[in-house]
């Protein structure tokens, strides 16, 4: 049978109607992650983030599977964010796991599959010590510490012996700074590199790549070879002979730079393209280093993103032929193969084996499968608005789609705004947004202005300009699809978590182009985000409004909630009880509003939640709740 045939015999049915395989609990099931990957002589280790076991962190073997017994999770808090939580480390010819304990956040030493011990000492009275990108360096290891005190924070570079064994003494390397990522040891042992930044930068804002020399496990004579508050220099790695490679933006492009100890620069690579990403997790690894000394990176658009290999001596390019088109920051090599976990329009997540002989992708190791046939997956693809203003702004769109209907009448569309704000979509397989997909519901996920993938000058048009440039770019990429008629102007819903669900509550109090929202811990008020939020983020909206309190009148007319009264679509807020990015009164004060109004909405609150939701219960709670909702809305009676 031809495909055109098959097309033909598509039957017509109310979009959001559409009966789809995919159900919450499937996606759930089904929505494990890939993120970090360690070569361990003949084995391989890496990380996965499990719904199915109540969301946490367990590092698994290639040769040996699950490594970290239940229930214990590797999690670290450091930022709130957490990043890369553990380390595979040699001890007198036994490979052991050193991890961070997401219930106390000390570091524990285990065997695989062992029972964990404690390493790290257990913190004073009153206070909280967190650990995060450790680094094996002889007996030791060297990490980043996060020490909450009464009413502060503080950071350094911290050593923990490994032997004897036991709970490990702990020596202070370095504390002059307030941010820290990315320490790495020479090959010869003798330097230290690392990146800081000081308040109120962010780390695509500002950094500085600093060096030390080391000598009898101390640090001395550090410097600054790189950066300052208006560079970000991100991802330092060592080569053979002292050099160091990493990513820096100088040139408005996160680019590939070397660097050597005496603080000369070399622009490795100029193109308009991101070898870069913003710094949310520690332990993200844009570069690495091969054994013949070339340079494994990742460049392209945000929609073809490629593995390259470069030549530092020649400057040569070599991109690696892989039908996945976007790669995390999350590379690793070994003495002859590089893994990297990639994802592409149809594959959700797959860590892969790149044999560094031939170059080419010789395994997959391990793949988060979609519990569905690929027949109900749309092909997602950039596409681009123009503002009134003649300025370009980014999206990726999911069209409606499902092997056996087609829509009755134009689709739904549900538009995106992703979290950061620096940050950015890719035009991947999203499990999320095939649920509404295949159910006949089309998803535009919008990369406004400030969003990464695009260079500085992209990123850096939300400066000052947060909740007016992302308003503003959401609402133009709604109207150039409702011109071209790709869904129909009463049934756009919008929805974002995080700042998306600012942008999310903003666009709602500021437009009638939405027939109903969803906000996920989306902040609804500035002052208190710049009061009441952790540390890390703390003093970000000093470069995305203004300074606080001397800008205090723009964060009130900045803040959804001082226009609620303007508010006329109805309203689903989500919110984990257990946030400490976004605290639970912000979506609060906006259900209250809503209430006060006597507005249709909804407000869904989960116990042992935080920043982001990571239970499978929650994970089928909040989808199929939201569907029923924009169900209600818009007139059609979802099935679930």
């Amino acid at each position: 049978m031809n495909c055109a045939h098959k097309e033909a015999m598509k039957q017509t049915h109310q979009p959001g109607a559409w009966p789809s395989p995919l159900s919450a609990s499937l996606l759930a099931q089904a929505g494990s992650s890939l993120m970090w990957s360690q070569p361990m002589g003949d084995d391989l280790w890496w990380d996965e983030v499990r719904p199915s076991e109540g969301g946490r962190t367990l590092v698994v073997s290639r040769q040996h599977g699950d490594i970290l017994k239940a229930p214990w999770s590797a999690k670290s808090q450091v930022h709130e964010y957490g990043g890369i939580s553990w380390l595979g480390l040699m001890l007198d010819g036994i490979a052991m796991l050193a991890f961070v304990s997401k219930t106390d956040q000390r570091i524990y030493i285990t065997e695989p599959k062992g029972e964990p011990q404690p390493l790290s000492p257990e913190p004073p009275a009153g206070q909280s010590h967190r650990y995060i990108e450790m680094i094996a360096v002889g007996d030791e290891i060297w990490c980043i510490r996060e020490v909450h005190l009464e009413g502060r924070v503080e950071r350094g570079l911290v050593a923990l012996s490994l032997k004897p064994a036991g709970v490990a003494s702990l020596r202070i390397l370095d504390a002059s700074s307030h941010f820290y990522a990315h320490p790495r040891v020479s090959a010869d042992g003798r330097h230290l590199a690392w990146i800081t930044w000081e308040h109120p930068q962010m780390p695509w804002d500002g950094t500085e790549l600093r060096v030390a020399d080391v000598s009898n496990g101390q640090l001395s004579n550090v410097r600054v070879l790189a950066g300052h508050v208006e560079t970000s220099c991100l991802s330092p790695e060592w080569g053979p002979h002292n050099e160091l490679y990493f990513i820096c933006d100088q040139s408005g492009w996160w680019n590939l730079w070397q660097v050597d100890l005496n603080g000369k620069l070399t622009h490795l690579v100029e193109e308009a393209s991101e070898w870069g990403f913003p710094l949310w997790q520690l332990g993200m690894r844009a570069l690495s280093v091969l054994p013949d000394g070339h340079v494994l990176s990742v460049h392209g658009a945000v929609d073809a993103r490629k593995i390259v290999r470069v030549d530092p001596q020649t400057r040569a390019m070599h991109d690696l032929n892989s039908e996945l088109t976007d790669f995390k920051p999350s590379l690793s090599v070994s003495d002859s193969k590089a893994y990297a976990v990639g994802a592409s329009g149809k594959v959700v997540s797959q860590l892969i084996e790149i044999d560094l002989l031939s170059w080419q992708v010789c395994d997959v190791v391990t793949s988060i499968e979609s519990p569905v046939d690929a027949s109900y997956f749309p092909k997602p693809h950039e596409i681009s608005a123009v503002r009134s203003d003649g300025r370009k702004v980014f999206a990726i769109l999911h069209s409606a789609h499902h092997p056996n209907f087609e829509p009755s009448e134009k689709p739904p569309l549900m538009v995106v705004v992703h979290g950061g704000p620096t940050a950015n979509s890719s035009a991947t397989l999203s499990m999320k947004y095939a649920y509404f997909t295949s159910r006949g519901i089309s998803v535009v996920d919008v990369n406004y202005g400030g969003s990464t993938g695009y260079g500085r000058h992209y990123r850096n048009l939300l400066r000052g300009q947060w909740g007016v440039v992302d308003c503003e770019d959401v609402l133009a990429v709604v109207d150039s699809l409702i011109a071209q008629g790709v869904c129909a102007a009463d049934k756009v819903v919008i929805r974002g978590g995080s700042a998306g669900g600012f942008t999310v509550l903003n666009a709602l109090v500021h437009s009638k182009s939405f027939a109903a929202g969803a906000s996920y811990y989306g902040v609804a008020d500035c002052t208190t985000l710049a009061t009441d939020t952790h540390d890390f983020e703390s003093r970000y909206l000093d470069t995305m409004i203004g300074a606080y309190p001397a800008e205090k009148d723009l964060y009130i007319a900045r803040s959804p909630i001082t226009h609620v009264n303007q508010l006329s679509s109805p309203l689903i807020l989500f919110q984990g009880l257990d946030d400490k990015v976004v605290p639970p009164s912000q979506s609060e004060a906006f259900r209250d509003a809503c209430a006060a109004k006597g507005l249709k909405h909804a407000y869904v609150a989960y116990e042992g939640e935080g920043h982001g939701f990571r239970q499978a219960s929650t994970i089928v709670s909040s989808l199929e709740t939201e569907l029923k909702f924009y169900g209600e809305v818009l007139g059609f009676v979802p099935q679930l």
